[in-house]
């Protein structure tokens, strides 16, 4: 599987790709915000992109409204948010896009 992962915290973000490349994944970009995301989905086209809820330079939403822009620009790449805090915000459009959409609390994944 070929993965993109936008997350802001250095690392997080690069024990997440090591955990993903030892289990046999291939992670094709690791950047840390919103912006970059949008590019590297469009170059890669990857199979799936993790991706943090906030991300600079506001760390608000950016990483929800990319993930909504992914799932509508790009509709072959799965989308999996990680958050600290319950956002429902765009979540709703997201999970009206169909398959492809997942949602994990980063406090509550109990085992890797």
């Amino acid at each position: 599987m070929r993965i993109v992962i936008a997350e802001d915290t250095v690392l997080l973000r690069e024990g997440l790709a090591g955990l993903l490349e030892d289990a046999g994944h291939e992670v094709v970009a690791r950047v840390g915000d919103a912006e970059a995301l949008l590019a590297v989905v469009a170059e890669h086209e990857p199979d799936l992109a993790v991706v943090d809820v906030r991300m600079p330079p506001d760390y608000e939403d950016e990483g929800m409204r990319a993930a909504a822009d992914i799932r509508r620009a790009h509709p072959g790449t799965a989308v999996l948010v990680l958050s600290q805090h319950v956002e429902t915000r765009h979540a709703l459009e997201l999970v009206a896009t169909g398959g492809g959409f997942g949602y994990l609390l980063k406090h509550r994944v109990l085992d890797v």
